[in-house]
């Protein structure tokens, strides 16, 4: 469009808070294919985030076409309005949660994964009256006025906020910030198990079953993504959720960034061996198609005694295209076999990889870590910024997207579609070893 060009400033018609013109340069991707994104200056990206979590199968055109043809007879359908389609979809969604915790339960629709997190807050407070939420310091659980309550960082409750939602945040799960660490020879496991298990109690300012006004969820991420791509330790997670259940807190796992093998197994929370009473999904059902997410409780959480008609509503989650979305990746999704292990192949591609970046660039590169298809480069201080915008940029041919967060200025997040080759992988480490290059010339060295 006349007057903006990739590296301009933000075009006069533009919204500036968007996330988007965080960084100088912003190109306008005009297309993409399996792991690649084309800007209109014909520039080529290499995309080792997915959207954000989002592309796992890769930008693949023919999922639209398909689903586009699925619904040609219901393009739309009016509001409150049930539809075979939709039905069909939550059955699906259904035996992804209730196959692998082996309970049935009931499937809710909403548009995002922040509108998810509200309908199973909603769902808690239904079966235990409005009460505490329990949440680990760095989490991520959304930027709306309820989600941003549970989030960590105060940035988002800079603008609006539920002041009146009680929140309380355990202490960090990230084990290389734990102050406990020096404490202990088994991974600060024995202290951190008492900071998270501590709460219900007259001394601890949270509410037990015993009280009226008690904790009424716990919310946890098996793998906190904004927050530097921290893995708890499975141990600490599982005693949080064993101490959660027993004071009365519906257990809520928030799967919106790594549900459908994102970290490995189908489910994040199966890493730590814990089972949730509410799942809430979004990212990897519909390739970045549409905006849906899914929300699973136990049964009876939503049956209509605990949860009736009209406790929830919204006026997109059943038009036809964003099911017919669902379902078209859900037939991939149950189409590729060897899921779990090809992402175990690219968790040990990523490892390689980053490891032999690490020894090549150890002034500026701390550590680096891969779980499933997810990785992180822990860097010496908070260039995590300056590094993104380095991948983007350093490379003559070839651009690199990776993701960094505010919440983590030294960590680098590492997370390509799934669908990754060992050659793409290859590139991404060429281009890595460039900016890493040059973010090593350019800091003040004794």
């Amino acid at each position: 469009m006349p007057g903006v060009t990739n590296g301009a400033a933000v075009p006069p018609f533009a919204g500036a808070g968007n996330l988007i013109y965080r960084s100088a340069v912003v190109p306008r991707f005009v297309r993409g294919s399996g792991c690649f994104l084309e800007a209109d200056d014909g520039r080529r990206y290499l995309d080792a985030e997915a959207a954000n979590g989002t592309v796992a199968l890769g930008y693949d055109a023919s999922i639209l076409q398909e689903a586009a043809r699925r619904c040609l007879d219901l393009p739309a359908l009016p509001s409150f309005c049930e539809s075979p389609l939709r039905l069909g979809v939550l059955e699906r969604l259904e035996r992804l949660f209730s196959d692998v915790l082996g309970t049935p339960g009931r499937v809710e629709l909403d548009l995002g994964g922040a509108q998810g997190m509200e309908t199973a807050l909603r769902i808690a407070f239904s079966a235990n009256g409005p009460g505490t939420v329990v949440v680990f310091e760095g989490a991520f659980h959304g930027r709306s006025g309820i989600t941003s309550m549970l989030s960590a960082s105060p940035r988002y409750r800079e603008l609006l906020a539920a002041w009146g939602l009680e929140v309380v945040r355990l202490p960090s799960p990230d084990c290389r910030t734990c102050p406990h660490a020096a404490a202990s020879q088994d991974g600060c496991r024995t202290g951190c198990v008492g900071a998270v298990t501590r709460w219900g109690s007259e001394l601890s300012g949270v509410g037990g079953p015993g009280f009226g006004r008690k904790a009424s969820a716990f919310v946890f991420e098996a793998v906190q993504n904004v927050g530097g791509m921290v893995v708890p330790d499975p141990g600490l997670l599982r005693a949080a959720v064993a101490h959660a259940r027993a004071q009365g807190a519906v257990v809520i796992a928030d799967e919106i960034f790594t549900g459908m093998h994102r970290v490995g197994p189908r489910w994040g929370f199966e890493l730590a061996g814990v089972e949730p009473d509410v799942v809430v999904t979004s990212k990897g059902l519909s390739n970045g198609g549409a905006a849906l997410s899914a929300v699973w409780a136990r049964e009876p959480l939503a049956d209509a005694d605990h949860y009736p008609p009209g406790s929830h509503s919204s006026t997109f989650v059943g038009i036809p295209h964003a099911l017919a979305v669902v379902d078209t990746v859900l037939d991939r999704w149950e189409g590729w076999k060897s899921v779990r292990s090809d992402v175990a192949a690219l968790a040990e591609g990523l490892r390689t990889r980053l490891t032999g970046l690490a020894a090549d660039h150890p002034a500026v590169i701390d550590r680096v870590d891969a779980t499933g298809g997810t990785a992180r480069i822990v860097l010496s201080g908070p260039h995590a910024p300056r590094l993104r915008q380095l991948c983007a940029t350093a490379h003559p041919d070839l651009g690199l997207l990776v993701a960094a967060t505010g919440m983590a200025p030294d960590v680098i997040n590492i997370h390509p579609p799934l669908v990754i080759t060992p050659d793409e992988l290859d590139r991404m480490t060429e281009v890595l070893d460039l900016a890493l290059g040059v973010l090593d010339g350019e800091r003040p060295h004794a």
